[in-house]
């Protein structure tokens, strides 16, 4: 159990993972070739081991709990609270789910602060109005035209060689440096705040509309965002 909470929180297929299995109970099959093409074979071969291992620990707590009704009353009575236990942690984790990846992230992000900084610094103090390269994300097209509020990144960088990398760059009218992220099955933003300014629903450069779903503070002006999928 305390293995799949902490991939959970700590893997970024983890969420697609778990909803491509939710029609397995109508259609198995079909559930189970869109999970390994969506995350592949390998996770869903472990994730399958985790299901067969709960369902199995759970068996052998219910087969414990009618051997127990013949002995004391107060083991009988553990082997209650232990099923009862077990199912209700399962119950959480099926629940919460979603949550305990946003926070994984969250965390993930916090740790990176200072590769962030040193990527928007110099966007900060000299917004490009054309296209160009800098050392910190390579080279970049800048939209639109005349005005740019965009950078779209031809090199994506990665995140402390994680699965994150950065797509593209956003600048609004109050200084606010929104960094598009790749690697999530979401709209996710790792995003600079000045003072006086903070998340919110906004049309992109590129005239695509993102509005906010939910917000958490990292520290330092940062802000890790999602935006709702249309």
């Amino acid at each position: 159990m305390a293995s799949m909470f902490a991939w959970a929180s700590f893997d970024l297929r983890f969420e697609s993972m778990v909803q491509s299995l939710g029609t397995a109970l109508t259609s198995p099959l079909t559930s189970l070739q869109a999970t390994v093409a969506t995350v592949g074979l390998a996770r869903t071969a472990v994730f399958s081991g985790f299901l067969f291992v709960a369902l199995l620990t759970l068996g052998l707590l219910i087969a414990e709990r009618f051997r127990s009704t013949r002995a004391s009353h107060s083991r009988s009575l553990r082997s209650l609270m232990a099923i009862v236990s077990v199912v209700a942690i399962w119950c959480s984790l099926s629940v919460n789910y979603s949550a305990l990846a946003w926070q994984g992230n969250r965390i993930r992000m916090a740790t990176q602060l200072d590769e962030l900084e040193a990527i928007t610094e110099p966007l900060r103090q000299d917004w490009p109005q054309r296209d160009g390269e800098v050392a910190q994300i390579g080279p970049f097209m800048a939209y639109p035209f005349g005005r740019p509020s965009v950078l779209v990144l031809l090199a994506s960088p990665t995140l402390a060689n994680d699965h994150l990398s950065i797509a593209a760059i956003e600048r609004n009218h109050q200084g606010a440096i929104k960094l598009q992220l790749n690697g999530t099955d979401h709209d996710d933003w790792a995003e600079w705040h000045p003072a006086g300014s903070q998340p919110e629903s906004f049309v992109g450069g590129l005239s695509d509309p993102h509005e906010l779903e939910s917000s958490a503070r990292l520290g330092q002006g940062w802000s890790l965002v999602r935006y709702r999928s249309e």
